[in-house]
């Protein structure tokens, strides 16, 4: 069972899991140096194995060490989490007092598979607390690697590190290179000095091609040098890369895009945040500089003027280095949107051009895609009958809200959505203009009531969905055969009949024949609704058969047909609240509150009425009617007058 519970590794798992940090020798002296740095180091030093010479790699620092147990927990856990296990920032061994925390360069704990790149095994023999610990750490066949303990000394002075290659292999980089890449990466803190084969690396040791000096006059306080470093090659992050500020060769504060005040001169995801380093020199700022060095004093008037036109020189800096690629960003947006754009008229293509110009001049983290997109949705604005309202809406909404909208329209079009929300609106409007009416008595039957239980058929059940219920043949002859009297409804509704007590509407749906042709009604919807404060009972419940028979006797109705008769009001009498059937079960009558009709429309929506209380077209409490009987779109139910039977 113990076997069973081993874990197998191939081979290749640890160049796939550390990638260029064992791979390119490069990122692993960088990743080496680094570990150094976030271990509080004030000095590493370095042999590395020169042409013709002993081919051998060392790193020592004198950084704070480790214990046994620190070591065996660091290196043994795969992608060793720092900052959960040590803290977000790095803070100095208790013998350097008098220096800020450091933030960390290393996240992963990857950075220590580093000295794989410099020998199949490596030695790493660490010291503080007055005992210092030696391991070697190997490759194996069925692990990633391998960790003994070679020795342990007590009585130790003082605390670092040194990691040293055994079995070494081809370096693949002279150390004329390896000084080139360190001094482009850690020459930003002089509390920090990097020695390589016994000499100290300086700014002499980065090309001049990767290294400019540009001096800032501050009036009326002096001259900041300005020394600018290119990595030409962005790293993984931006440790060690963006401003840092010196003062009598003591760097203030930590290296980073975000000044004092908070100001980010670049976005920290940015290729550029990952390759360029200002080192400012501003000896005269002695008097600006906080007691602890963590900073400046924020309203000295030296302080803010140098920052001010140190950041200005920074900028503009930047903005010389990207002209081409702005340049060719802005020629790109251009021709791909060429087509959309041409559509434009004059005031609005000038009005686009300028768009373009301004973002990718004034974000210049932007990639060319996302430009693109926005310059893209800039333009259907313009070319939209709404203009710019979308921004202003877009404006309004907060950032989880943005959230929930892209997610809808990574599910939907917006034309499918709004044909979806447009049917929802309409029809919690029409809920909501039932529940009013239906309790006001001073609402008349035919002109107001009847015509909302038009488009409410739905609310009976899903069988009376059907938009064949639209096709309301020869009603009003129907009408007047069977209540001896002619009466039109308008031509966009069926005809109403107004009794003693109330109203009554027919709703009706064709049959065909085998071949096609309409021979009669298949089904037949009654809607009869009583005053307010009239009880429904036996005969009102009868009531609509007596109009069902005389359909029948008058050949109006097939034995075929099937006959839903409701009839609503505000109450039922408690011995006539069943359902009552007639003709063999043809014809079926259901009594029916206007309570329980409004409950029953509720629940077919899902109860979203209650669920979108406060969306704007419910959250007033007097109601439009003539707005909400505005069609939101073609989809409205419209039955068959006199009209259908002229074939119109």
């Amino acid at each position: 069972m113990a076997d069973d519970a081993n874990l197998f590794f191939d081979n290749r798992f640890l160049e796939r899991h550390a990638g260029s940090i064992i791979q390119d020798p490069a990122v692993a002296i960088v990743e080496l140096v680094a570990n150094a740095w976030d271990a509080w180091a004030t000095r590493v030093d370095i042999v590395w194995p020169e042409s013709g010479g002993e081919r051998y790699f060392e790193i020592e620092d004198n950084g704070e060490g480790m214990s046994e147990a620190q070591f065996r927990l660091r290196w043994r856990t795969l992608d060793y989490d720092r900052i959960r296990s040590q803290g977000k920032l790095s803070n100095p061994p208790p013998d350097l007092k008098g220096l800020q925390p450091r933030e960390p360069y290393g996240r992963n704990g990857k950075g220590r598979h580093a000295a794989f790149r410099f020998g199949e095994a490596y030695k790493v023999r660490t010291w503080r607390d007055g005992t210092e610990v030696t391991f070697e750490v190997r490759r194996s066949a069925t692990q990633p690697f391998l960790v003994e303990r070679l020795d342990i000394r007590e009585n130790v002075t003082g605390h670092g590190t040194v990691i040293s290659s055994i079995e070494p292999i081809p370096m693949g980089m002279n150390a004329e290179v390896a000084r080139e890449v360190i001094g482009t990466r850690f020459l930003a803190d002089p509390n920090f000095t990097v020695t390589l084969n016994g000499t100290r690396i300086t700014f002499d040791d980065v090309p001049e091609s990767q290294r400019s000096t540009i001096d800032v006059p501050v009036s009326g306080f002096g001259v900041a040098h300005l020394v600018v470093i290119d990595t030409q090659k962005a790293d993984r992050t931006t440790r060690q890369h963006g401003i840092a500020w010196r003062v009598n060769n003591r760097l203030v504060g930590s290296p980073g895009w975000v000044g004092f005040d908070q100001e980010r001169l670049l976005d920290g995801r940015s290729s550029e945040a990952k390759r360029f380093i200002f080192i400012v020199r501003a000896d005269f700022l002695g008097d600006d500089v906080l007691p602890d060095w963590s900073g400046f004093w924020p309203n000295n008037e030296g302080w803010r003027a140098t920052q001010a036109a140190v950041h200005a020189k920074i900028r503009e800096y930047l903005n010389e280095v990207n002209a081409d690629r702005r340049r060719d960003a802005k020629e790109a947006v251009r021709e791909n949107l060429a087509p959309t754009v041409s559509k434009l008229p004059p005031v609005s293509r000038d009005r686009w051009n300028d768009f373009v110009d301004q973002v990718v001049d004034t974000c210049p983290s932007m990639n060319l895609e996302t430009v693109e997109q926005v310059a893209c949705v800039l333009a259907n604005l313009e070319l939209a009958n709404s203009k710019y309202a979308l921004i202003s809406k877009l404006h309004a909404m907060r950032p989880g809200d943005l959230d929930e909208l892209y997610a809808i329209l990574a599910d939907w079009t917006v034309r499918t959505a709004k044909l979806a929300l447009d049917e929802i609106q309409t029809r919690l409007k029409l809920i909501a203009e039932l529940d009013s009416k239906l309790h006001d008595e001073t609402m008349d039957e035919v002109a107001d009531l009847q015509p909302l239980f038009e488009r409410s058929l739905w609310v009976f059940g899903p069988e009376f969905e059907s938009l064949e219920f639209t096709s309301n043949r020869g009603m009003t002859t129907v009408i007047s055969k069977v209540f001896g009297k002619k009466q039109r409804g308008s031509l966009q509704r069926p005809d109403f009949v107004m009794l003693p007590d109330g109203s009554v509407g027919f709703y009706s749906r064709d049959s065909h024949d085998l071949g096609g042709e309409v021979d009669g009604v298949a089904r037949l919807v009654i809607t009869e609704i009583k005053k307010p404060g009239v009880v429904i009972g036996g005969k009102e419940k009868n009531q609509p058969w007596r109009y069902v028979e005389e359909l029948l006797e008058k050949g109006l109705l097939t034995d075929a047909a099937t006959v839903t008769c409701f009839v609503l009001g505000s109450q039922i009498k408690s011995t006539e609240a069943g359902i009552d059937t007639k003709y063999d079960g043809r014809v079926t009558i259901i009594p029916m509150t206007y309570a329980t009709f409004v409950k029953r429309a509720e629940k077919r929506m899902l109860g979203l009425r209650d669920k979108l209380k406060d969306v704007p077209f419910l959250r007033t409490q007097g109601l439009d009617t003539e707005a909400f009987l505005t069609p939101q779109h073609p989809r409205q139910a419209v039955l068959f007058d006199d009209a259908a039977q002229t074939g119109r």
